[in-house]
């Protein structure tokens, strides 16, 4: 079964012809940005509508016969990271000169960057998470500044909690957290927390292999600060 998805040249000249095909593809089921009921690619047809604001940019898929594939404005504020973009969380250690550190990473499928006046093209989620006080890490090895403005909370069981001092952006993450790693996260009272995008495959692999996520980071596509953790 073949599915029906439209998406616009405005949409496709803001995140590019490869992205734009690669999310166009993987669209099946999906929730409707406009009426907020779900909807099936596969038997009906559907558009891509890129939502913009200052401070976050998100790929969605509305029904035909509720929009038009189109890039939409919004204001600073209007959309927020943790109602637009799933999070996804995860766990794991990684090697400093130091040892093997613990990394809560928080994870987003989408890859949106924008282009405005003639200006470089960026990523308003990594702009935003910069600006909350998270850092640029261009190698995995390198170990990340402090970042005091924000916190983490995990548990009780699989709950996480993740906070700046501007907005809370992931409230209700689910995940397990090995006893090892839980560990050395009490052993030091802090995490390195990572965040931003990574490729589908690697995103929902079940063991990525570390250096997709060291290729994310060259690029740009991770920020991380060590931020105090809480476990209960």
């Amino acid at each position: 079964m073949t599915t029906s998805v439209t998406i616009a040249s405005d949409v496709i000249d803001q995140v590019g012809l490869d992205q734009a095909a690669q999310f166009q593809s993987r669209v099946t089921v999906f929730e409707c940005v406009e009426c907020s009921t779900a909807g099936d690619a596969r038997v009906e047809p559907a558009v891509v509508v890129l939502r913009r604001s200052p401070g976050l940019s998100h790929l969605g898929v509305a029904h035909h016969r509720c929009a038009n594939s189109q890039v939409r404005d919004y204001g600073p504020g209007a959309l927020a990271l943790t109602g637009e973009v799933d999070l996804i969380p995860r766990v794991l250690g990684l090697p400093y000169l130091t040892g093997i550190k613990p990394v809560l990473l928080l994870a987003y499928e989408e890859e949106v960057t924008v282009a405005e006046d003639g200006q470089p093209s960026y990523d308003p989620v990594i702009r935003t998470l910069l600006a909350e006080g998270l850092h640029e890490v261009l190698s995995l090895g390198k170990p990340a500044p402090r970042s005091p403005r924000w916190r983490a909370l995990i548990g009780p069981g699989t709950s996480v909690h993740v906070s700046s001092d501007t907005r809370v952006h992931l409230s209700d993450g689910d995940m397990y957290v090995p006893p090892t790693w839980r560990m050395l996260a009490e052993e030091a009272g802090e995490v390195v927390l990572m965040m931003g995008r990574l490729e589908h495959d690697v995103l929902y692999a079940t063991d990525p292999p570390l250096t997709a996520y060291g290729r994310a980071a060259k690029r740009g596509h991770l920020v991380a600060g060590v931020v105090s953790v809480v476990l209960r």
